[in-house]
């Protein structure tokens, strides 16, 4: 048992609400929050853990959305529109998975931890990241683990079929309380009615969570909604008839009663078609920004009701995987919010919104929560301008502790 304090804590809870100069106490699931004498007497067995001044307490970051096997890219792929950078990222997938070795995926990961997160979603192509993502779980990440599944080839539905169950099954046999699998249907226009159809099939039997790349592009868009555009020419290099698979809302329907987490969504208009129990989005501005050329419409969501959280997608569209990054971003890119409003909303969308769309007990610090929270380091700063300041300043944890046991960095 052990007792923390801090000059902020952040609940993260839904009226964000901040403690100032609290404390909690915990094992592997947080026991009480209170004032630090009170809770001294009360638990006088808990071990005290020393944090610096002025520092800040708040629940891990869950990033719900990355590519680990694109690591090495840097300069490789193609930015400032959609097409061009897919196909880029066919011409180099496979030299670019080649060379996202374990050691180099494993240390984007550490760099993640050191960023604050404490939970993944980690979007698998090929299965070249189950070792390090199962290893990264051992060592205190936990990792919902989205194998995916896609291809347009009615020709090849069998041989995919076999070759996505093969992969299901590899990372089902590790499957605990910090690897978790899960299913991922690439997007609407790369995958198959029956392979979507197969995939989700087993996610209902199996309970498992599901993603999927949804309306991220001005092109998809009009592939999707009009059987118009770029795509159609495209699409022609894989497909004898280049038509749309499903209609948006065909799409949609494959995933009702599932738990399912859409990500982009720029150019969705039609909100009330997704499940507000079930459904959610993940919105990654930053990726956004260097292929979409649109961003989501954060208020609008918002205001629909809709759980939507962060995720930084990978480093084929991003230049960091850290959350505080990808927050910064969300400031400078949603210019219609007051900054004091912002900040708070972004913190929640990093913690407890992504912890009801991937449904884990943990994303708030509150009593019976799974014991996943961070220190951070921060400068002398009014209570009101708090998030604000944490989000501009933050850049490494002092701790991390992921179910009530502190990382090693």
């Amino acid at each position: 048992m052990f007792i923390i304090s801090a000059r902020y804590l952040f609940l993260c809870d839904e009226d964000f609400t901040i403690l100032q100069n609290q404390a909690l106490v915990f094992e592997d699931k947080i026991l009480e929050l209170g004032e630090f004498e009170k809770l001294r007497k009360k638990y006088p067995q808990a071990e005290l853990i020393k944090t610096p001044q002025n520092s800040v307490i708040l629940p891990a970051f869950i990033n719900a959305h990355t590519h680990l096997e694109f690591s090495a890219n840097s300069t490789t792929l193609h930015f400032g529109e959609f097409l061009t950078w897919l196909k880029s990222v066919i011409n180099s997938r496979f030299v670019l998975n080649a060379k996202a070795k374990e050691e180099l995926i494993l240390k984007n990961i550490v760099k993640m931890q050191k960023s604050g997160i404490g939970t993944i979603g980690e979007i698998s192509s090929f299965g070249s990241d189950l070792s390090p993502c199962v290893k990264a779980s051992e060592n205190g990440m936990r990792v919902v683990f989205f194998n995916e599944i896609l291809g347009t080839n009615e020709t090849q539905i069998e041989e995919k079929k076999q070759e996505f169950l093969k992969r299901l099954q590899d990372s089902l046999n590790f499957k605990n309380d910090f690897f978790i699998p899960a299913v991922s249907i690439h997007s609407p226009y790369s995958t198959h009615p029956k392979l979507a159809s197969f995939a989700l099939d087993l996610a209902k039997k199996q309970n498992l969570l599901v993603s999927t790349h949804f309306l991220e592009s001005k092109v998809e868009n009009s592939w999707l909604r009009e059987a118009k555009g770029e795509f159609v020419s495209w699409l022609s290099n894989f497909m004898s008839d280049p038509k749309p698979f499903y209609t948006l809302k065909e799409f949609i329907k494959l995933f009702k009663g599932i738990r399912t987490l859409f990500t982009h969504c720029v150019y969705l208009k039609e909100y009330d078609l997704l499940d507000k129990n079930l459904h959610s989005i993940t919105h990654c501005a930053f990726s956004n920004r260097l292929l979409s050329q649109k961003s989501l419409d954060l208020k609008k969501v918002l205001k629909k009701g809709l759980n939507v959280h962060l995720g930084t997608d990978g480093l084929s569209s991003n230049i960091s995987l850290s959350l505080l990054d990808e927050m910064r971003a969300n400031l400078l890119v949603h210019k219609d919010f007051d900054l004091l409003k912002l900040a708070p909303k972004l913190l929640q969308m990093a913690t407890l919104y992504p912890a009801r769309a991937l449904n884990l007990n943990l994303g708030e610090l509150k009593k019976g929560k799974i014991a996943d929270f961070s220190v951070f380091k921060l400068g002398e700063c009014e209570k009101s301008q708090a998030a604000l300041q944490f989000i501009l300043n933050a850049k490494e944890v002092d701790k991390l502790f992921i179910k009530g046991k502190k990382c090693k960095l």
